[in-house]
């Protein structure tokens, strides 16, 4: 038998002296429970179910996965420690637990909650003036955790009072979980090492491995480090050599066991965030959706990362072949049409980029001659154009507050009047300048805006060059704006996650002027006059695309559709030196037509009608009369020059008579009221074929309709 006297707080005279058996651990228990209760009312406190701090558990990252279901991304968004999945007691190995539990409470599955043995060799000990600590259990640690009132101040032990409240809170917690449950939250809740929170992220950083995967040896060192995580590497190799001699029953080789300890505690300075595969567009995604969705710690993408390594492996290696013109990096995006679905966000080259932490694709540039497409639209809608206007490609001076700002075209020529078709396909610059002067710039910007292009500086800064790009756009925002067109004129945000809730939709133009835009952007033959027949913009399948090169060959674009993606590129330097001698049908357009071919694999594409009857407005062709617009777009489609293709050159034979060379003029459809003229002089009414006798020279053909407006030309020469 033992006396034990309890002293009052203040040290002054014992109010309890009695005679126990130190070995009596439930009367003891008992006793201190009863004594607890008499003083201290009970907490209001009540413990939350294991399910419900299952589900309050989030780890640090939240994890990207694409449209099939695979781990893409992982992104830490709690700064304050570093937690990993939930884990399971059944995930966890026997050898785990048992190191555990003998290292920290070795009758867990035995006692109530409370070890009485340690309690009353803890209280023998504190009386004299030493810590309480070791007498936790692992119920009393995981109430401290789950119970605020029981976490000791800073820089100050638990007292006896607050020790014998968490005695009393065991007991509580054991009641209402089971063991498995404790211990299971327990060890997914406490700090292994610095700031790693949790078995999981501790079996990674420590040993690059999942909890089931942990060995015997990496056991010992997790159990070691729960007592004090923060100790000296010194201080735990002892912890970890001391718990393998007394469970393995035999000496260690100590030496060995500290070359492991400081190995698995130096890697956790590095801590292994895999995998990480889009981290820029898992960024883009929780800076444009929803603040609900940035609390999830699961995101389900609308990325495909089958077509993102394909066209990352096709932007690095167009990137490597333009090097020695000074071209360093570039960007890919592709939407799905009509869902507004991110395909894939190639952000930059990667490793190799020397801006890999730089997202391209939401980077603002000046755009080149992608701009005109929209000019022509707004046109269009207007009824101020059609495709078979005449517009003049010719020198022209606008005043402007600098002066007189003279334009001209990419190759400095000037290719007289024009189609508006012709002049769209082949990028004309000063065509679309006499375009946009039709306009009100400010109706101009604000219908940019409309588009989802942000930023944009006050109409009279840019001036008449903002037909030919002079605004800084994203490749984000410009790839979206290209979409309105495959969408029938109408626009709805970029789409970053699997059945999100839809933008809000708006009908920017019509559905007829949209048919149109996209019929002269997939005009190849109208494209010859300014890119010549064959060139990376023309599929085997339908597509319209536009190319831009801003100033000084800063900027690379190419955007173009299908019938069912919209695929936007950039290629240039960051540091937005200029490249050598590389546009956009060299630079970016060969990207754009292998991510194109690559998504069209197995895929068809057509250009779809508009709905019959449709028109700006929706004015009176409701009744389903064709519109005379419609009616000229297919009539100037209808006379066409086949042969000669615009750009040829034809070589005089001196071994062939004269009189006997000729170059043959064909055209899609032939008609008396049509006729062709070479160099603006009649040659014959186009009622078949020509037969023309070559001299050398540079040549214009047009074909004219009675009324002498141009619907067809090709440029050629004879040497």
């Amino acid at each position: 038998m033992k006396q034990i006297k309890l002293w009052k707080i203040d040290g002054s005279l014992p109010i309890v002296f009695f005679s126990l058996n130190l070995f009596d651990f439930h009367k003891w228990i008992f006793f201190v429970s009863v004594f607890f209760l008499s003083f201290f009312p009970p907490t209001l406190f009540a413990f939350p179910t294991y399910q419900e701090v299952k589900s309050n558990f989030k780890p640090s990252d939240i994890r990207f996965y694409d449209r099939k279901g695979e781990l893409i991304q992982r992104l830490r968004i709690h700064k304050d420690y570093r937690s990993e999945e939930w884990v399971e007691y059944q995930e966890i190995p026997k050898y785990l637990v048992d190191a555990i539990v003998y290292a920290e409470d070795k009758r867990f599955f035995q006692h109530n909650g409370v070890d009485g043995n340690a309690i009353i060799a803890s209280f023998w000990t504190s009386l004299k003036g030493s810590s309480l600590r070791g007498a936790s259990t692992i119920s009393m640690q995981l109430a401290t955790i789950l119970d605020p009132e029981l976490q000791p101040y800073p820089n100050k032990r638990k007292s006896i009072l607050q020790k014998m409240k968490q005695i009393n809170r065991a007991h509580e917690l054991e009641s209402i979980w089971t063991k498995e449950e404790i211990f299971t939250a327990y060890i997914n809740l406490i700090y292994f090492r610095g700031e790693l929170k949790g078995i999981s992220a501790a079996a990674n950083g420590l040993f690059r491995k999942s909890v089931g995967a942990i060995t015997p040896n990496e056991s010992y060192l997790l159990a070691a480090l729960i007592r004090s995580p923060q100790s000296s590497i010194e201080t735990i190799t002892k912890r970890v050599c001391a718990l393998k001699w007394e469970r393995d029953g035999a000496n260690s080789d100590c030496e060995e066991v500290s070359r492991f300890v400081r190995e698995s505690l130096f890697r956790n300075l590095d801590y292994a965030q895999y995998p990480s595969m889009v981290p820029l567009f898992a960024k883009s995604i929780l800076g444009f959706s929803h603040p609900l969705e940035k609390s999830s710690e699961k995101i389900d993408t609308t990325l495909s990362m089958y077509y993102q390594k394909k066209v990352e492996e096709i932007l690095i290696r167009n990137i490597k072949t333009l090097e020695n013109r000074n071209v360093k990096d570039g960007a890919v995006i592709v939407l799905e049409n009509k869902t507004g679905n991110v395909l894939v966000y190639v952000s930059n080259i990667g490793k190799e980029s020397s801006v890999s932490q730089l997202d391209l694709i939401r980077t603002k540039r000046q755009v080149g001659s992608t701009l005109k497409p929209f000019v022509y639209a707004l046109n269009f809608q207007k009824k101020k154009l059609t495709p078979n206007s005449i517009l003049s490609d010719s020198p022209i001076g606008i005043s402007v507050y600098q002066g007189i700002y003279r334009p001209l075209n990419y190759d400095k020529s000037y290719k007289g009047n024009v189609t508006v078709r012709e002049s769209l396909a082949s990028s004309l610059n000063i065509p679309a300048i006499r375009a946009l002067s039709f306009l009100d710039v400010n109706e101009f910007v604000s219908l940019l805006e409309d588009l989802g292009i942000q930023g944009l500086q006050y109409p009279e800064y840019y001036g008449p060059s903002l037909a030919l790009g002079a605004a800084d756009i994203s490749l984000l925002e410009l790839t979206n704006a290209y979409r309105v067109f495959a969408n029938s004129g109408i626009y709805s945000p970029v789409n970053w996650i699997q059945k999100s809730n839809p933008g809000k939709t708006k009908q920017i133009f019509s559905p007829q002027v949209s048919y149109m835009i996209s019929d002269i952007l997939a005009d190849r033959e109208a494209r010859s006059l300014g890119f010549g027949w064959d060139n990376f913009l023309s599929t085997s399948y339908y597509t319209s695309v536009k190319t831009g090169t801003s100033q000084d060959m800063r900027d690379n674009w190419c955007i173009g559709y299908s019938e069912h993606y919209t695929v936007g590129v950039w290629v240039g330097n960051p540091t937005g030196a200029p490249m050598l001698d590389v546009s956009g049908i060299t630079g970016a357009a060969p990207v754009w037509r292998e991510t194109m071919d690559a998504l069209h694999e197995s895929l068809g594409s057509q250009l779809q009608p508009p709905p019959e009857g449709t028109w700006a407005e929706g004015n009176n062709a409701k009744e389903g009369k064709t519109s005379s617009n419609q009616i000229e777009i297919e009539k100037t489609k209808s006379f066409r020059i086949l042969t000669p293709v615009s750009g040829s050159i034809f070589a005089l034979d001196p071994d062939i008579p004269i009189g006997r060379q000729k170059i043959l003029f064909t055209i899609s459809s032939y008609d008396v009221s049509y006729s062709y003229h070479l160099n603006d002089v009649f040659l014959a009414n186009a009622k078949g074929p020509y037969l023309w006798e070559p001299k050398k020279g540079e040549y214009r053909l047009e074909i004219k309709d009675k009324e002498e407006r141009v619907v067809s030309l090709s440029f050629f020469e004879v040497r």
